[in-house]
């Protein structure tokens, strides 16, 4: 079997990315139960034979996750959704809960276990066997324990319905501090919870110890976000993954944007070519690493794959260190396609011949240019301002009511900075709790 390449997306223009990107499968959520419910656009219920629809046309397949804990006034509802999604010919649900296991089977529909259900042994997957014909492994799961997994699933010929069982992990995107990201923190403060696919991200946050006896006695951990982890990204290790035996690569981000699923899933896919071909080197790993700072990250560690995470896998900063960010520039109203010609009006910011673009849209998916020649106001010219209409060539199809977006270069310590000069000059001395989360690229 080669090695599935499987991608999240969350909405029409993360999956046209994906795709776009090269993915082999995509996953993504129906609107209330996965865990992604609050952060990710997610689809509607009604909209599952569309969206199986253009995945199948493109060769890709799609998994619904279903991955939450389920309460019994909530069966009829997941009934409903396994239905509508065997009717759409949705290739697979993703489940954590035993209910969903079981309705699953009975209803005939392919089901993979969630990593939710943190399997990290051979007797685990041996058990859940009878239930799925693919496992989602504990995110805890070191490389050589992997391969021993695999190794006794080959010994044993282990099969569901005659399929040999396929291994699964995670290897790009957000970690959670808690064992398989099963989590209680957002649901102890808020009431609201992460394995309801509610979380508020409570462990990004920076906190103090205070002594209970004296508190006037108070340490802060400076630099250092001790419940919140780097990402996760084995592109450099890819390779080693590879060879393990590992069945499907699973990228993380369904709540993240089209440049950021393009961008991660086109690096992994060129990686894993270049596996294939026996091409894959350091330099070009390195080359391919450096794409991916580019986009939403909070620095980057292989978590476990190489045995137990040094301290040094703590992130930094409050929210993102991409080295990139996008700016609004305006919407598409017109394409030409007879000149491959887009036009469009600055509505806010400016823009330089030379300057990098992108575009996101429904159709569009991502799509990222360089501005090589500038026409404004039907003029050559060098550079554009609010309120100016410009044209420039572009290689991609782009549609109308597409957005504009400007990339600049994005220096995370200087924002830091500037945004502890700003509140300190209000009297805001801890300023990190008041910004906006960083979505990565804006």
């Amino acid at each position: 079997m080669k090695t599935e390449l499987l991608a999240p997306v969350g909405d029409w223009e993360t999956m046209q990315a994906a795709i776009d990107a090269g993915a082999d499968a995509v996953y993504f959520g129906i609107k209330w139960i996965n865990m992604r419910s609050s952060s990710a656009r997610n689809f509607d219920i009604e909209e599952l034979p569309k969206v199986m629809e253009k995945l199948h046309k493109n060769n890709v397949k799609g998994f619904i996750a279903l991955n939450t804990l389920i309460y019994d006034h909530e069966l009829k509802k997941v009934e409903d959704i396994i239905d509508a999604a065997k009717k759409a010919k949705v290739d697979a649900v993703i489940a954590a809960d035993t209910a969903i296991l079981q309705l699953c089977n009975d209803k005939d529909v392919e089901v993979h276990i969630s990593t939710q259900e943190s399997v990290s042994n051979y007797q685990a997957v041996k058990f859940f066997s009878n239930f799925s014909p693919r496992i989602v492994l504990a995110r805890e799961c070191t490389l050589d324990q992997i391969k021993e997994i695999k190794k006794k699933i080959k010994q044993d010929k282990l099969k569901y319905k005659g399929r040999e069982i396929e291994l699964e992990t995670f290897i790009h995107g957000s970690l959670c501090v808690a064992y398989s990201g099963r989590c209680f923190m957002s649901q102890h403060h808020n009431r609201l919870s992460a394995n309801r696919g509610q979380c508020l991200q409570e462990c990004r946050k920076k906190y103090k110890i205070t002594d209970l006896e004296d508190p006037r006695r108070e340490f802060h951990i400076e630099d250092n976000y001790i419940l919140s982890p780097k990402d996760l990204c084995t592109l450099p290790i890819l390779d080693k993954l590879v060879d393990a035996g590992i069945n499907v690569l699973k990228i993380e981000g369904r709540a993240k944007g089209p440049e950021y699923i393009y961008t991660v899933t086109k690096a992994y896919r060129t990686a894993l070519d270049l596996i294939e071909n026996k091409e894959f080197t350091q330099e070009k790993a390195v080359t391919l690493t450096e794409e991916l700072k580019k986009v939403f990250n909070r620095g980057f560690t292989t978590n476990f794959y190489l045995g137990t995470p040094t301290n040094d896998s703590w992130t930094k900063f409050y929210g993102s260190s991409a080295t990139e960010k996008k700016v609004k520039l305006g919407q598409v109203d017109n394409y030409f396609t007879k000149t491959n010609i887009v036009s469009f009006k600055i509505e806010q910011n400016e823009l330089n011949q030379g300057d990098e673009v992108c575009f996101t849209g429904p159709t569009t998916g991502f799509y990222k240019t360089q501005v090589n020649e500038l026409w404004v106001n039907e003029k050559p010219s060098k550079e554009a301002k609010k309120g100016d209409e410009v044209t420039f060539k572009t290689e991609k199809r782009l549609r109308i009511s597409d957005t504009a977006f400007k990339i600049e270069k994005r220096d995370v310590n200087k924002e830091e900075q500037e945004i502890r000069e700003r509140c300190e000059k209000i009297g805001i001395h801890k300023p990190f709790k008041f910004l906006k989360k960083d979505k990565g690229m804006k």
